[in-house]
């Protein structure tokens, strides 16, 4: 009876995503072009979602899936607010300077989107990431306990902070 559920909830979930009901992915920032070095995340963001990014600037970022993906934006300024830095529906890094949020928008509800850039919903990234030295990549979540040094050693670039942050082996 459990393999029965597992089943029909496992094709429920991919039935949602392809009819593009299930709306949440995550957003990526790096402070290097071509999404490397480090990155601060707003994980399982709904579209229209604005991802803040309140002491960094990002000059490259990227979502997890486009496949129901009309677009996604670099904003240069907080909140979702004009100027546009960069938009795509590419499933590939965006590289562009002074990004300070973020946010994509549903193929589904494209027809919906707001006439107004900014959205008043707004988060902050809930996690940050680095690739290692032996190419292993490692996510950690932003408390408030660490947010500060957290968003210091990524305007830095200071993966050894970071590995201390998420409690990764030096």
């Amino acid at each position: 009876m459990q393999f029965i559920s597992a089943v029909t909830m496992a094709t429920t979930i991919v039935l949602l995503q392809n009819a593009g009901l299930v709306g949440a992915l995550d957003l990526r920032f790096w402070t290097n072009p071509g999404c490397s070095g480090t990155f601060a995340q707003c994980g399982n963001i709904s579209a229209g979602v604005c991802c803040n990014l309140p002491t960094l600037t990002a000059r490259s970022f990227r979502v997890s899936d486009v496949a129901n993906v009309a677009d996604f934006t670099g904003w240069g300024n907080l909140n979702c607010r004009a100027p546009v830095v960069s938009r795509s529906s590419l499933a590939s890094c965006i590289s562009a300077n002074g990004i300070r949020s973020g946010n994509w928008r549903s193929r589904s509800r494209i027809g919906d989107a707001a006439k107004s850039s900014s959205t008043e919903d707004c988060v902050e990234p809930d996690s940050f990431g680095f690739v290692d030295e032996t190419g292993k990549e490692h996510i950690a979540k932003i408390t408030e306990a660490n947010k500060e040094a957290i968003y210091g050693a990524l305007e830095k670039g200071d993966v050894a902070t970071l590995k201390t942050e998420a409690g990764v082996a030096a």
